[in-house]
């Protein structure tokens, strides 16, 4: 006996078969934003079975919804269709029955070649796309067994189905025309003295501040930078304390604002961007030096300058991004060209050497792409 609509369907199937899936084979739907549950299920209208065998159709529709709800990503739910309406099973149904779902099963129960043999065909669609993904049948004679194997129809309906999430490249990195950052971290200086080869002193300081960089290409950006650094100089020696010479320590300590203007490079592999940096900076007392001899406990105040307040600065930075912006570490060498200059009695003078290291995070603002 001759299936209805065979040869018509042949024909259909033909024409979805070049335009959706070149043959019974997968298809590749992109997830959109509409057709899912509150559970981030798809979203599946089932729709009623074409048919003269209405207990038959009652059992498969049945079955069928808990076979879709069975497979965990999909949300089935029944079509809103008119009473009356004849739904063409090897036709993509309307858009407006479908009600929003992501994809739509159709079928029909018919009667086999054979005598007592029946057939369910059901046909998946991609209701984005208006294309056919699948069609199978089952063959029975006996609706109980047809019932045991139905799930795994379903399922083998649904594996053609081969969602592709569109995530953003490897390696595409977002270059924004203007960066603001903070930064925070540890400053090792030497102090080294007019008469020394070699360091005299030194301290391990904090330093922090803001940072903004304007981005000149893909390359290179400018950056400018605000930060606030101490100084803790100790001069540990032998100290004239009346007839007699005693241990002492001198110790100088002051703040001063750095204020460097910096060119970096920006290669990004992946999620890591190295920063090569280099630049200039200028440098500010911020009030008095303060100076405390140990054998004494009194502390005193003395103005301080630098005789040429400019020093050369490089370095290098990396960063990844991490929640709306990105966290940068760095390792930057720093020194003065000038000298120290503090007003005291012995008018006490230095150059200072800085390794510094630091942890930052930065926004970028008017985003482009690299």
């Amino acid at each position: 006996m001759t299936r209805p609509g065979l040869f018509a369907r042949a024909g259909l199937l033909a024409l979805f078969a070049a335009l959706g899936t070149l043959g019974p084979g997968p298809i590749f739907s992109q997830t959109p934003d509409w057709g899912l549950d509150s559970g981030g299920r798809a979203l599946t209208a089932v729709f009623p079975l074409a048919g003269e065998e209405p207990e038959m159709i009652r059992r498969f529709h049945r079955g069928i919804m808990d076979s879709v709800a069975a497979l965990g990503k999909y949300a089935p739910r029944e079509a809103a269709v008119p009473s009356g309406t004849r739904i063409p099973t090897d036709m993509p149904p309307l858009p407006s029955l479908a009600g929003g779902a992501r994809y739509a099963l159709t079928g029909g129960v018919y009667p086999g070649d054979s005598f007592g043999d029946y057939y369910l065909q059901l046909w998946l669609w991609d209701m984005a796309a208006d294309t056919m993904i699948y069609t199978d049948d089952l063959v029975y004679s006996d609706i109980n067994d047809a019932m045991e194997s139905l799930p795994g129809l379903v399922e083998w309906l649904f594996s053609h189905i081969h969602e592709r999430v569109i995530e953003e490249e490897p390696g595409v990195w977002p270059d924004p025309l203007f960066i603001l950052g903070l930064r925070a971290g540890l400053a090792q200086r030497w102090y080294v003295k007019p008469d020394e080869r070699s360091p005299g002193a030194s301290a391990l300081n904090l330093e922090g501040g803001v940072s903004g960089a304007l981005r000149l290409n893909s390359l290179f950006s400018l950056q400018l930078e605000l930060l606030l650094t101490g100084d803790a100089m100790v001069y540990r020696g032998l100290d004239l304390d009346g007839s007699q010479y005693v241990m002492a320590n001198r110790k100088y300590t002051s703040l001063s604002l750095e204020i460097p203007v910096l060119v970096k490079m920006n290669f990004r592999v992946d999620r890591v961007r190295i920063s090569p940096l280099a630049g200039l900076y200028t440098a500010l007392p911020l009030g008095a030096s303060r100076y405390r001899k140990s054998n004494e406990g009194e502390e005193s105040s003395y103005s301080w300058s630098f005789s040429v307040p400019l020093g050369l600065t490089a370095g290098i930075e990396g960063a990844m991004p991490s929640g709306p912006g990105v966290v940068f570490a760095g390792l930057r060498y720093g020194l003065d060209f000038g000298t120290i200059t503090i007003n005291d009695n012995r008018d006490t003078s230095f150059r200072r050497h800085t390794l510094s290291l630091y942890l930052g995070y930065e926004f970028g603002f008017f985003e482009g792409r690299n």
